[in-house]
């Protein structure tokens, strides 16, 4: 009955946070004991909080009035950290860690390790252990060769943001000049929100330089562009089909090239 002992060990905690809940799939006694924890708990005023791979009525293999009761609590989607958390990430650790990083090296790191925050800090580190080990300053070459060793030599394609905006012109059947103008028309906004999307995925430029390459404007347009087209990609499949086609015919005229 070690998993009886294991359950009354919480009867008594102010808070039960538990993660990957989705593994109590098909283990019957671990959910009959958990079903009964949890009534134990709430019944008592404490706070509980899980996590799940996906939402608890996609879980299979759970029984129903476990279900039912992950569902009646407030259920909340945390998706990935954008950029600018990213960046905030790194700068914290290495604060905490009373480290000086120059931002564009942070920036650099974000913006190359997207869905993993451990794999993010574990570049930190390495870069740090690099930049010891061989006595040099910490910059955006040794970043880069410390993401290469970390993802392969395929990450880094040396394609330039004129090379992107010529793309997205002639993909989009609009003039570089509307592209780096003012104008706000619906078709030249989305050609110019795609090349800094496309130039931010397939180039090391930073997004001040992408900005300053598309019409002299700043980081914070990027992000917004960015976010924009990322919205688009997940609520149109048209449209995400069309992005990945212009981004493997970009790599692919990037190849042809070299």
């Amino acid at each position: 009955n070690r998993s009886t002992d294991f359950i009354n060990n919480y009867r008594n905690v102010d808070m039960l946070l538990l993660d990957d809940a989705q593994f109590f799939q098909s283990k019957e006694q671990t959910q009959e004991q958990f079903f009964h924890l949890f009534n134990d708990l709430f019944q008592k005023g404490k706070q509980i909080v899980l996590t799940t791979d996906c939402h608890p009525s996609e879980l299979k293999g759970l029984k129903d009035r476990l279900v039912s009761r992950f569902q009646s609590g407030l259920i909340v989607d945390i998706q990935p950290p954008d950029l600018e958390t990213r960046i905030a990430i790194l700068m914290k650790k290495a604060e905490n860690d009373g480290l000086e990083i120059p931002y564009d090296v942070t920036e650099f790191i974000a913006e190359a390790i997207v869905g993993d925050i451990r794999a993010m800090e574990g570049a930190l580190v390495k870069l740090l252990a690099f930049s010891s080990l061989r006595r040099e300053d910490i910059n955006i070459n040794l970043a880069k060769q410390v993401l290469k060793n970390l993802m392969g030599n395929n990450s880094f394609m040396n394609l330039s943001i004129e090379m992107i905006v010529k793309y997205v012109c002639r993909n989009m059947k609009v003039s570089e000049r509307q592209i780096i103008s003012k104008s706000r028309t619906m078709d030249v906004a989305l050609a110019r929100q795609l090349a800094m999307f496309l130039a931010k995925e397939l180039t090391n430029a930073s997004l001040a330089n992408i900005g300053s390459n598309i019409g002299g404007r700043d980081h914070s347009t990027v992000i917004h562009a960015c976010k924009n087209i990322d919205k688009k990609i997940q609520d149109n499949n048209k449209f995400q089909r069309k992005v990945e086609s212009m981004k493997n015919e970009i790599l692919g005229q990037k190849t042809s090239n070299l």
